[in-house]
């Protein structure tokens, strides 16, 4: 009789130590999940960004980094996303090639951990396509977007100039417009520059219009004069030149050939250093797609470019386009974080829901193929020394 009521005392003592140990080893877990949880509060959300900060369009991407400067001290004034700040990674992606994007990307995902990344590299995505899938972090062109980028599956995304839209505005002016019937072609050899010559080319000749030459040159050439030679001799009546800032090179040097045609293009060709080579040799006779609102600006863009101002000690410049841009990326995919649990796939799923984002460059919708379809540009022109609006 005495062993049982020991045992049983044994028993129920051990079981008070079970139950004890039960609710300290709960306490600790929970107090473990605090710790963790707060700490993850207090930690940023990290975002890369690839820019061109050195190379020979680094004017742009300077630009898109000022841009996306301001939009983060907005966002993270007010709150940044779920309580969490923000934080810009920024890296280098000169000359907007494919190996220093890539590299760079390489870098945020595999040592920077960051949660996605804004990105101005055309060139580099094909690349980053797989970096992005294997480590489900998603990647947004806030400079482009192309059938091309929506090719490159679910985990890019393209919210800047619709490249196609752009060619073929640029191909019915010159058409249509200024009467053009054949044109030759000079363009860089980048993978926007040769998405949006391709673009032109295609809606140039379905509207019945004829490619009589097509040169392509190494990015950061300055030498233009074999091509244009041969450019001269073709007739053509305007040469669409596709470049990265080189192109004042190719107009001064087109003009000191005796070429009496037309010069066409896209956004670049307000690269500063365009008008500082080329000087009147541009003067009523280049024509180009430039941001619409580049001469008049809404009464929201009116308030940036005074942020702007205040942040900066400037005004924006010819590069208040690029900035915008900037600044309209890293809105884009706060929105997309906002509605999201932050994780890559989340992130990705909720940009696909992005419908008619009021960005500062315009409405912005992402399609069930990961890219916003407005080329966002009117046609202006050089005149006396200044880009103006065509009529």
């Amino acid at each position: 009789m005495a062993i049982r009521n020991f045992m049983k005392k044994y028993l129920i003592v051990g079981v008070g130590i079970l139950v004890i140990s039960l609710i300290i080893n709960q306490q600790r877990l929970k107090n473990k999940e605090e710790i963790l949880g707060e700490k993850l509060i207090n930690e940023p959300i990290k975002i890369g960004a690839i820019y061109d900060l050195s190379g020979v369009s680094a004017d742009i991407g300077k630009a898109f980094l000022e841009g996306t400067e301001i939009a983060l001290g907005e966002i993270n004034s007010q709150g940044g996303i779920n309580g969490r700040n923000i934080e810009i990674i920024y890296e280098d992606g000169k000359d907007l090639a494919a190996k220093p994007s890539v590299d760079a990307a390489q870098k945020l995902i595999n040592v920077n951990k960051v949660n996605a990344i804004l990105d101005i590299s055309y060139s580099g995505l094909g690349a980053m396509q797989k970096l992005a899938e294997d480590s489900q972090t998603p990647i947004l062109d806030t400079i482009d977007a192309s059938r091309e980028i929506a090719s490159f599956g679910d985990w890019v995304f393209g919210v800047g100039i619709h490249t196609e839209g752009v060619g073929r505005q640029v191909a019915e002016f010159a058409k249509n417009e200024l009467q053009i019937t054949s044109a030759a072609i000079l363009v860089g050899k980048d993978e926007y520059l040769l998405a949006s010559t391709n673009s032109f080319m295609e809606a140039f000749e379905n509207l019945g219009g004829k490619i009589v030459i097509r040169e392509e040159f190494v990015i950061g050439t300055t030498d233009f004069r074999t091509q244009l030679v041969k450019i001269k001799n073709s007739r053509a009546e305007a040469i669409f030149f596709s470049h990265l800032g080189e192109g004042g090179y190719g107009i001064k040097q087109a003009a000191e050939l005796g070429f009496k045609g037309y010069f066409l293009g896209t956004d670049p060709m307000s690269i500063a250093d365009v008008s500082k080579v080329a000087g009147n040799a541009l003067n009523d006779k280049t024509f180009f797609a430039l941001w619409r609102n580049f001469d008049e600006l809404t009464d929201r863009q009116k308030q940036f470019a005074e942020k702007y101002k205040q942040k900066y000690g400037k005004e924006p410049g010819d590069y208040m386009f690029y900035n915008v841009l900037g600044y309209d990326g890293l809105m884009v995919l706060a929105e997309a974080m906002q509605n999201s649990e932050l994780t890559g796939k989340g992130i990705k799923d909720a940009r696909y829901k992005i419908q008619s984002f009021d960005g500062l460059s315009g409405p912005i919708t992402i399609d069930e193929t990961g890219i916003n379809r407005d080329p966002k540009s009117a046609i202006v022109m050089y005149k006396e020394g200044k880009i103006v609006r065509y009529k």
